[in-house]
This record gives structure tokens, sequence and C-alpha cells, in this order.
């Protein structure tokens, strides 16, 4: 049953946007009168600063493009002006009225959910924000069908799917250089029936305090992970983070905060920028090599593949019967190494495939010792490996 009085809901659309465009940036601002019961929305390229209320009961919401496709934010602030006093009774009061805001919101612009039907069934997604950003929740209510008045089968459910930033891993070390150990903690937003993390964040407590500092990572993913060490040879622990995206590829950075002017020394994509190659088939049974950024040619021996696929390229001879192409993939592993025990520091080995005719067929592997020098990681020595052949029947030949 609908809770919202059409008549006491006054709609303004600011420049920028029309009653039907853009979809983004479209941002949403719905205040209301405690007074009148009035309720205004205002839908502009921006929210409406100059009409937020002092008690920030406002409701904000916008439209937001992500990995799993377009969703509706909406941000409450919880903690009021006051502090946290009366977050639960704030709380609870959001959770009383927000269906009554939603259907504000579809119906106020609903000219622009029948120009773009689809948003209909996009999720909403709604942030509980506290003065302590571990206290943020997130909750699934639904779809704008759910809030849409002029529907005769109209049913309200708020469903929680996204519980608030779940703690998934968690080390500890001294990672700003005062000879304390420190708190690294990685949380993120996980959702029922699924390994996936969104929201990821890592947070840093120094020492025994509750001050330190935020990474506001802006990915998602599977299991991820943090690694504590020091990379950067300053005598503090660096951050190693990785995890692996939603179309299950390998990611990984190193934050430090030490003495080093800036906070990410390494990134895969910034790493797989850098090392490009060009592979292909030769003769007699190798695929050639080439890394440009440190001038190196490989033969990788790919005679381990057996009978039935070496066939399918070679003739009798051992000789190409056409030009076949490889490739490398992008990192797909990052593992710390011991780089000196006297000075405890770490430095990397990269990992990559060497792929043939396709994402599964794995040829060998390129491995990539780095160490950090100065401003950056640079290789120390790079290998391409193979897989082994079967040594007793090799002998027995």
């Amino acid at each position: 049953m609908s809770r919202l009085n059409p008549d006491k809901l006054t709609v303004e659309f600011k420049n920028g946007v029309t009653s039907t465009v853009p979809i983004i940036p479209r941002r949403y601002t719905l205040t209301h009168s405690d007074i009148t019961a009035d309720l205004f929305l205002a839908i502009g390229p921006d929210f409406d600063y100059d009409n937020i209320t002092n008690e920030r009961d406002d409701v904000l919401g916008e439209w937001f493009f992500t990995e799993e496709g377009i969703r509706y934010y909406v941000y409450l602030h919880v903690s009021g002006p006051n502090g946290g006093d009366k977050d639960e009774l704030r709380s609870e009061i959001f959770h009383r009225e927000l269906p009554l805001a939603l259907e504000s919101i579809r119906f106020g612009d609903r000219k622009f959910f029948n120009t773009h039907p689809e948003l209909d069934s996009s999720p909403i997604v709604v942030y509980f924000l506290y003065i302590n950003p571990k206290d943020n929740k997130a909750e699934y209510w639904g779809t704008f069908a759910d809030y849409d008045i002029t529907r005769s089968n109209n049913s309200v459910k708020a469903h929680t799917l996204i519980n608030n930033h779940v703690l998934i891993d968690e080390k500890m070390g001294d990672v700003n250089g005062d000879g304390i150990p420190d708190k690294v903690s990685l949380y993120g937003d996980t959702m029922q029936n699924s390994d996936f993390i969104s929201n990821i964040i890592i947070d840093v407590k120094y020492g025994q305090s509750e001050t330190g500092a935020d990474i506001i990572t802006e990915v998602s993913g599977y299991r991820p992970t943090i690694f504590l060490g020091d990379f950067t040879k300053d005598g503090t622990d660096d951050i190693l983070f990785h995890f692996v995206t939603k179309d299950w590829k390998f990611a990984a950075g190193i934050n430090t905060f030490g003495k080093y002017p800036f906070f990410g020394v390494f990134d895969s994509d910034r790493y797989n920028g850098k090392y490009q190659y060009l592979a292909e088939f030769i003769d007699f049974y190798k695929v050639s090599i080439g890394n440009v950024a440190e001038n190196l040619l490989f033969y990788l021996d790919i005679s381990h593949k057996g009978y039935d696929y070496l066939s399918s390229y070679y003739d009798e001879k051992g000789e190409l019967m056409m030009p076949v192409s490889a490739k490398v993939s992008g990192l797909e592993a990052l593992i710390p190494v011991i780089g000196s025990e006297q000075d405890n520091y770490y430095d990397l080995l990269a990992i990559q495939r060497v792929i043939g005719n396709n994402k599964d067929d794995t040829l060998g592997y390129i491995v990539n010792w780095l160490s950090f020098q100065g401003k950056e990681f640079e290789s120390l020595q790079m290998q391409v490996a193979a897989p082994g052949t079967d040594f007793i029947n090799l002998m027995n030949r």
C-alpha cells in the first residue's frame, strides 16, 4: 500500500537535467517539512546543497555505473549533527521512512523512468553512514519497480543482502615507521550466496590509538588479501593487496606510508603496461618470446605438449605448417620473496602465463624477479619456465 500523497510532493528540475535525460550525472535531493509534512525533490547534475538541512536527515541518491551494471545509490547520514548519541533512533526512523522517500523519487521522476524502463529493475543500494566508517553498512532495498505507486501490485520489500563492512583480513606490522606495530584491516561488503566482495577498504590504525588512515581502493572482486612487509627498503612495512577481479583477472597493488612521498609504488595495471611481449611458434617445437622493455629474447621448448597437440602445427620434420601466434597473459600471481635476510626486505616474483591457441592452453610461464630501486620496481632477472617431462619414460626410451 502506497504511503505517498502526490499532492504533498514538489519536484524541481535543476539546470543540466530534464525530465528524461541524462541518466548520469543525475542526482536526487529529497527534503521535507516537519510542520506541513510536505516533500521537496530536487533533481540535478549535483546534489542540492543549498537546501540540505542542518539535521542531516535528507535523502540523497544518484545513478552509478558499476561492474555489475547500473545501480541506484542512496546515502543516509545516520550520525546526526550532534554525533552518534542518537544513532539507533535515527536508524529506526530512516528504515521506517525510506519506503516513502523511494516512492517519492519514483513518482516525482516518473517520466524519466517511462523513458528508461530498464532502470525500474536496477538494484537500489542504501548506504547508512556513521561517524565511525567501520560502522557503515549497505542494504539492498529492491528495485524502483517495488516503489511505483501507479502499479496495483506495488509491494515494498527491503532485503538486507549486503552487510556492513565485513572484516576480510587483518595483519599487524609497523607501517608508519614509529617502531610500534599497527593494525591493518581489510573490509568489504559481502552479498548473500556470493563470494564477491565490493567496496573494499584498507583500514590502518596506528599503534594502540584509533587514529590512522583509510585507503579507499574503489575496487571489487574475489578473495582479497593483504600482506605486510618492507618492499621499499626503508625499514617500514608496506601493504601488498591483491584480489581477483569480476572477470577473473589477477590484480595487485602495494601502498606505503614510509618516507617516500607517494602511496602507490606498484599496481598490476602499470606492470602489465610496462612488460609487453611478442610471442610466436617457431620450428622444432619452440615458441620465441621477446620482451621489449628488457630487450630479452627467450625460446620455450613445448615438446612436452605431445604428438596430438604438436601435429596440429608441425609436420613430420618439426617445421611449422603455417604461422602460429602465441601471447603472454597479464600478471597472474605476485609472490613476496625474501630479498635480504640481513636488511629484512622483500622482493617480488611476478608470474605470467605463455598461452597458445586459447586461454586455457598454457605453454609455460614468465617468472620476473622484481626489486624496488629508489622509485619503482625493476627487473633483476627474467626467466621462462616450462613444465617438466616424464623422467622415467624418458630414461626408458
